[in-house]
């Protein structure tokens, strides 16, 4: 069977939460990596697989599948060893991941985009406070969630797939905004903890987040 596909940005949080995902499973994936600015996710054979063309998309011998977060769990489902990233009986703690996962995208992400999209693609050249203090809201709610879970990891005391998800957006959002300590010592002793605990995080999630950065100062004139 051929290694599953996977067509991805290397900075967005989204591709890199499979990636991350297929590292703590043991899967191989076909990484290829496309080109937004030229439109590669407009192609006839792209919008086939992804009609919402939309980064990333997989596609497993034939199978195409989107979204990170349906991916992810698609993946686990499939191919893990054991549930512990994302548990087959355990309702309440599945419930519990989704709600968190649903957190990434329309909280973390959503805001993470808000700020990079104008920035990035449309010649944006300055960035609305409005915008940076919707980041330290999100750190927020993140600080408030961690002090209520009183483990580890966002959902009990091992990593799961809302551990691998929020640390895309997370990592990527602290690199441009850091999150002050003073304000947010659980985020940070987090972030911390998941650097030193989930495989391969330094080269998918630290590395790339400080690509993101960048090319943040750069399309921002900082350097």
């Amino acid at each position: 069977m051929a290694p599953i596909v996977l067509y991805s940005t290397r900075r967005t949080p989204a591709g890199r939460a499979v990636e991350l995902t297929a590292k703590m499973i043991g899967i191989d994936l076909d990484v290829q990596y496309i080109d937004l600015a030229k439109k590669e996710n407009m192609t006839e054979e792209y919008l086939k697989m992804n009609p919402m063309h939309t980064v990333p998309t997989v596609n497993d011998n034939g199978v195409p599948l989107y979204d990170s977060h349906a991916i992810i769990i698609y993946l686990v489902q499939k191919y893990a060893k054991d549930d512990t990233l994302y548990p087959a009986k355990d309702l309440v703690k599945q419930a519990n991941i989704n709600a968190l996962l649903h957190f990434e995208s329309g909280v973390l992400f959503a805001r993470l985009r808000w700020i990079l999209e104008p920035v990035f693609y449309w010649g944006q050249t300055e960035v609305p406070q409005e915008k940076i203090d919707s980041v330290h809201k999100a750190y927020d709610l993140l600080e408030a969630t961690l002090k209520t879970s009183g483990t580890d990891y966002l959902v009990g005391g091992t990593i799961t797939l809302a551990d691998i998800s929020v640390s895309t957006s997370l990592c990527t959002l602290n690199a441009l905004f850091p999150a002050d300590a003073s304000k947010y010592p659980l985020v940070l002793s987090y972030l911390k903890r998941l650097e030193q605990t989930m495989p391969h995080y330094q080269e998918i999630n630290t590395d790339r987040a400080n690509d993101a950065l960048q090319l943040y100062n750069q399309k921002l004139g900082k350097v």
